[in-house]
């Protein structure tokens, strides 16, 4: 689950003939506490306290149904706008962008740049702002709960191709800090895809190996949250027989953690 992260100034649009699929894509803004209006469309995040051992937090129907279906709609409808781009592996700043098939395929469109330079008219952008708004709480629920966190995020839809195409090798999301840059801390994964997913016949499951514990297969049911330490869990996207689509997001680490080159 690893991309590149770049400034938090969102990039100028970028053309496009309307054919292609850019390769070249940047993950970063700085996210915004946002003010809360009413009943939140989600249940409690369970087993906060694996994240800091290595292991994995799982909470199923965190958002509604409604707003799961929303969110697929708009993921797909910017990818008709070619809004995603093909995912790399490593690619941060100060690390090597690669694109190998051989370890990963996938497609990823950033919220806060591929997604905002997209034709207004494309997509859901009200599902965006909803969602934008519970993830702007999780950082907060995860700031004060699990361990200090900065004020920036990375967020993106993902998206792998069915027919066994799609899928993510072992990996770690944060192999190795990186000198006075802003290093992940915490991944999330939040799943959309449709209510009838079966992992038998589909695949796509997530399957992750904790240090010293029982290996831990997550199916990818819509609504389903995600939330696991960056630098210590090693988990992999198994191959997909159909389309699969989620959100997935970094959080990262205060400018005041950040060790100096």
């Amino acid at each position: 689950m690893t991309d590149n992260v770049t400034s938090a100034k969102p990039p100028s649009p970028k053309k496009s003939n309307g054919n292609e699929r850019v390769q070249k894509h940047k993950r970063s803004r700085r996210s915004t506490r946002r003010k809360k209006k009413g009943k939140r469309p989600m249940t409690p995040i369970s087993s906060l306290d694996a994240v800091l051992k290595g292991e994995i937090s799982v909470t199923k129907q965190w958002i509604l149904p409604s707003l799961v279906e929303r969110l697929r709609f708009d993921a797909k409808a910017l990818r008709d706008a070619n809004a995603f781009t093909q995912s790399t592996i490593g690619g941060r700043v100060g690390e090597k962008q690669t694109m190998k098939q051989s370890k990963r395929l996938s497609e990823c469109c950033g919220l806060f740049d591929d997604a905002v330079n997209a034709p207004k008219d494309v997509g859901d952008s009200n599902a965006r702002d909803t969602i934008m708004s519970l993830i702007s709480d999780l950082h907060a629920t995860l700031d004060e709960q699990v361990t200090p966190l900065g004020d920036e995020m990375e967020l993106q839809y993902l998206y792998y191709p069915g027919d066994d195409e799609g899928f993510y090798g072992i990996h770690i999301d944060q192999q190795e800090r990186i000198l006075g840059k802003a290093n992940r801390i915490v991944s999330m994964v939040l799943y959309l895809n449709e209510p009838d997913w079966n992992v038998d016949t589909d695949g796509g499951s997530l399957c992750a190996y904790p240090e010293g514990k029982s290996p831990v297969t997550v199916d990818p049911l819509g609504g389903t949250l995600v939330v696991f330490h960056s630098e210590k869990l090693i988990h992999e996207a198994r191959p997909t027989k159909r389309d699969r689509w989620a959100l997935v997001g970094w959080f990262l680490e205060g400018s005041n953690k950040r060790q100096k080159t």
